[in-house]
């Protein structure tokens, strides 16, 4: 399978449930451990946080601020002045030129040629076990070993 067609991407809109992006995020993510989640917008936390419920390595994280140009930007030789009054049409607010968005990547594995221009990089978190929990873990190999 082409790595491209692996990756999932998923718009977040406002109209959207949580509950439903975080659980097919983590289904992908379980499903397809080699291939990253592109996200563009913000149930991230919350999918990296029940991602390290169930693993002890958390995911990478790749972040990339964008914008998608509305309207005609004014260039350098034009008038300033033509330029504000054109942005203050709008009826309250200015018009806004530029809208911006996030496009993030959440992958289980690190992607070596990643992060690109005008990206940043968080790597995973490690979940913290505790004296018990090492110790159950310990004894559940014992059993595993003996059983083999």
């Amino acid at each position: 399978m082409d790595a491209h067609q692996a990756t999932l991407s998923v718009r977040v809109t406002r109209q959207g449930k949580f509950r439903v992006w975080v659980k097919k995020a983590l289904e992908f993510l379980q499903a397809n451990p080699e291939s990253p989640l592109v996200l563009y917008s913000s149930p991230i936390e919350i999918i990296k946080r029940e991602y390290l419920k169930e693993h002890l390595v958390g995911l990478h994280q790749f972040n990339q601020l964008l914008f998608e140009e509305r309207s005609r930007v004014p260039l350098e030789g034009e008038s300033r002045a033509s330029a504000v009054l054109l942005a203050l049409e709008g009826s309250s607010n200015p018009k806004q030129k530029l809208a911006p968005h996030m496009k993030i990547t959440l992958c289980a594995t690190s992607i070596p040629e990643r992060p690109g221009e005008r990206e940043t990089y968080q790597p995973p978190n490690v979940r913290k076990l505790s004296r018990a929990a090492k110790a159950r873990m310990r004894q559940r190999a014992k059993r595993r070993s003996k059983l083999e």
